[in-house]
């Protein structure tokens, strides 16, 4: 009667942890479709903000005047950093992010449910 019991316990126990880990697999895949979705259009957003802040003239000058680069480098670095567009690069950041971590509680939560 004793191991009817603990069996039964058992198995609701593991019923709870699968509810939870099926909702986890709901959320986190929302949250992999809509980053999927986001990241396009957040990508040609900071390649346009790249291209309309001339973050890429200035860049391409460590190729062409070397040498002048390094002897006003302090100056360059500041004009690299303030025409770099940090918003649209902070926010591509984010989706990026949001995507990686949605696959990696996703492969989790899977690997979770089929080993049960």
């Amino acid at each position: 009667m004793e191991k009817l019991f603990l069996k039964i316990m058992d198995r609701i126990h593991r019923e709870k942890q699968l509810l939870t880990v099926r909702r986890r697999i709901f959320i986190f895949s929302f949250i992999f479709i809509v980053s999927i979705i986001a990241i396009i259009p957040v990508f040609h957003g900071l390649e346009k903000a790249i291209s309309d802040s001339g973050f890429l003239q200035f860049l391409s000058l460590i190729f062409s005047d070397f040498k002048i680069v390094m002897t006003y480098w302090q100056s360059f670095a500041l004009s690299l950093l303030e025409s770099l567009p940090v918003l649209n690069l902070a926010l591509f950041l984010v989706v990026v992010l949001a995507f990686l971590e949605s696959i990696k509680f996703l492969v989790k939560d899977i690997k979770i449910i089929l080993w049960t």
